[in-house]
């Protein structure tokens, strides 16, 4: 109940605000957002594993970068286009178009073993842990 009390509140104001200014209803709404890139991040003694869904984004638009413990992911979507019927016109669009990314701290991954699969939607990223012997940055006190 508080929920819709709080929804109905912003959407007050920001129906006020459309009078003035001609935002659309859902102009400071991140909900939309919230559903691109949803992710799942799994560890192991020997490795993490990272799934993403990324749904109608081409793998070439997909970037992929390990950097100072951040895994960083980011893609791209431009406008869909029916091309097919030139006399309708939409009349509902739900599907987005533009840029997000995501990132997650994940320490001590041998970077040059990463290996990523896009397969159905799905970004699969598998981050190979460096063994105690290979990160172990410790110091010895005299």
């Amino acid at each position: 109940m508080a929920n819709d009390m709080m929804n109905r509140n912003n959407n007050d104001i920001f129906d006020a605000m459309n009078d003035w200014l001609d935002f659309p209803r859902n102009f400071f709404d991140n909900r939309e957002m919230s559903r691109m890139m949803q992710s799942d991040v799994a560890e192991n003694d020997k490795e993490y594993t990272v799934k993403v869904d990324m749904p109608g984004m081409d793998k070439s638009k997909i970037n992929i970068n390990y950097n100072d413990g951040v895994l960083s992911i980011s893609g791209s979507r431009k406008s869909f286009k029916d091309n097919s019927k030139k006399d309708n016109s939409i009349i509902h669009k739900e599907r987005m178009e533009g840029h997000i990314s995501r990132s997650f701290r994940l320490p001590n991954v041998v970077a040059s073993n990463i290996h990523a699969k896009y397969d159905n939607g799905v970004l699969t990223i598998t981050l190979p842990k460096q063994s105690a012997g290979n990160g172990d940055n410790s110091i010895q006190i005299d």
